[in-house]
């Protein structure tokens, strides 16, 4: 794990040395999508490392293994929201707390449709009002059905 770490760190470096090593050609231009552009965390190196590994359970293990998740967004995505907003160590405590109240979201949170499945909608807001008091968010349970 530690190499992967280290790897995924010094990918980025590596790949610009060898476009440096050769000086009769010219810098290659990436473009970027603006998806991914989006995605990509702005900030520290924890927060890169972090988002790597949770980009790589996204698209290798999770294709592998299979989507579970009955909430949108889902627990990857919520870390990788999360993380990016807060930061790795708030962020980690807030997915192990989503993590945790997983099972009974389904009675007190919205259901929306999304990617043809009906999911429980459980935002980062709905979660970090406490920390910030972000006035945009209000959170309503909806009512028990019997």
């Amino acid at each position: 794990m530690l190499a992967f770490l280290f790897t995924a760190w010094l990918e980025p470096v590596a790949l610009t040395a060898m476009a440096d090593a050769n000086p009769m050609r010219a810098p290659q231009n990436v473009a970027q999508s603006a998806e991914s552009a989006a995605a990509t965390p702005s900030g520290s190196l924890p927060k890169g490392v972090f988002d790597r590994l949770l980009r790589f359970y996204q698209q290798v293990i999770s294709e592998v293994d299979g989507a579970r998740s009955n909430m949108y967004p889902t627990g990857s995505d919520y870390a990788r929201r999360v993380i990016k907003k807060h930061g790795v160590a708030l962020g980690i405590v807030l997915t192990a707390e989503r993590l945790l109240h997983e099972g009974n979201e389904k009675q007190v949170s919205p259901r929306i449709r999304k990617y043809g499945i009906l999911r429980t909608y459980d935002p980062v807001e709905a979660n970090d009002w406490w920390w910030r008091g972000s006035e945009n968010w209000v959170y309503q349970p909806r009512a028990r059905q019997r």
